[in-house]
């Protein structure tokens, strides 16, 4: 009678082949490496935003733009040169306000998309910034998109006793 001492060559394959079948089906679920670099960089594009609308602020202050509409056209030169937009001292939700005051490259919706991002302005005031090849916003309230949602300043009250509110950005990375 002789003593088996260890596996076959035969049931090594099937053993690595049926982990190797396992390993094809199971890991795209676990790693949506992709996903999750698209959401990663849509934070990165919402720290932007509140950084540099807070350094055209500052710039606004500065300037004695911070108390201005955007209906009177103030602007502020950036640190690259360009002329940036301003409503209430933020940068408006426009190319020339936000886009110039983060300097992304961004492109229109209806363009070719051949920035680093696409860009939509669905309604006056707001403005999503979102990562190419994924769902495109539809409306001025739409979450269900891998972007930044910015929505400019706002002045409520009257003078002297004026509030201003600061530009608000919000994330939604349910479509990265």
């Amino acid at each position: 009678m002789k003593k088996q001492t260890g596996f076959t060559l035969v049931e090594l394959i099937i053993v690595i082949v049926i982990l190797g079948i396992l390993a094809v089906t199971a890991a795209p679920k676990f790693l949506d490496l992709q996903g999750d670099a698209n959401a990663s960089t849509i934070q990165g594009v919402a720290g932007a935003i509140d950084s540099g609308s807070s350094i055209v602020y500052g710039k606004a202050v500065i300037a004695g733009k911070q108390k201005t509409a955007k209906t009177d056209t103030p602007t502020i030169v950036g640190d690259n040169g360009q002329t940036i937009g301003l409503n209430y001292g933020y940068p408006t939700a426009a190319a020339d306000g936000l886009l110039r005051a983060i300097d992304i490259n961004a492109t229109l919706a209806t363009a070719d998309p051949l920035g680093d991002f696409t860009y939509v302005i669905p309604s006056a005031g707001v403005m999503y910034i979102y990562a190419n090849g994924t769902t495109v916003p539809t409306g001025s309230n739409d979450t269900a998109i891998c972007g930044v949602k910015y929505t400019e300043a706002s002045a409520t009250g009257t003078a002297p006793n004026v509030v201003y509110t600061a530009s608000q950005t919000a994330v939604f990375a349910n479509d990265c």
